[in-house]
């Protein structure tokens, strides 16, 4: 004889991979379309352009990084994540290989929201990532790019001023970011 909870136990394991399956798929994030969606830039109030807002953080290996010693040098990709995330650790390679292919051109400063360094700089050493990775558990450069959902990338120009942000991965992030940046 089967009891009520026998029964409904294959119902619940359906349904908790239907739940992990959106979050994969989806993001880590509430909105329905995160896959290629972006978000309005944040504009500067005193000049309606679109400033990236400053920032100084530290990195997982004890360094300081500030957002603006960039300006003028190199485009700048600011990608909020975490380790807990399943499409941010796709993302992430893809990044590096992004990074790779354009290190003259591109700096990458990856925030890593809620995630212990352990498993910080373990994910890092297994996928060999090679730029920027800051600790964001203050939330610091989360609320000066009022992210919500993550991943989050915002594309900064060599001048400084935000060209996109991305909620999600986009499908084709190379191709986006080379035709935004110029470098196709």
């Amino acid at each position: 004889m089967t009891t009520d909870r026998t029964k409904r136990m294959p119902l619940l394991i359906i349904l908790a991979m239907v739940i992990m399956s959106m979050i994969f798929i989806f993001g880590c994030t509430a909105e329905n379309n995160v896959k290629n969606t972006t978000r309005e830039p944040i504009k500067s109030a005193s000049s309606g352009e679109k400033a990236a807002p400053d920032f100084t953080v530290t990195t997982i290996d004890g360094g300081k990084i500030t957002l603006s010693d960039y300006k003028g040098k190199k485009a700048v990709l600011i990608d909020i994540w975490g380790t807990w995330c399943a499409p941010c650790r796709i993302e992430m390679p893809e990044l590096q290989k992004f990074y790779e292919k354009h290190p003259d051109e591109v700096e990458i400063i990856a925030a890593a929201q809620n995630s212990p360094l352990k498993d910080i700089q373990a994910f890092v050493k297994e996928n060999k990532i090679s730029f920027k990775i800051v600790l964001d558990s203050s939330g610091t450069v989360s609320r000066k790019y009022r992210s919500k959902y993550i991943p989050f990338l915002t594309v900064i120009s060599k001048e400084g001023k935000i060209l996109k942000t991305f909620v999600g991965m986009p499908r084709d992030l190379e191709g986006e970011l080379e035709k935004m940046l110029g470098l196709d």
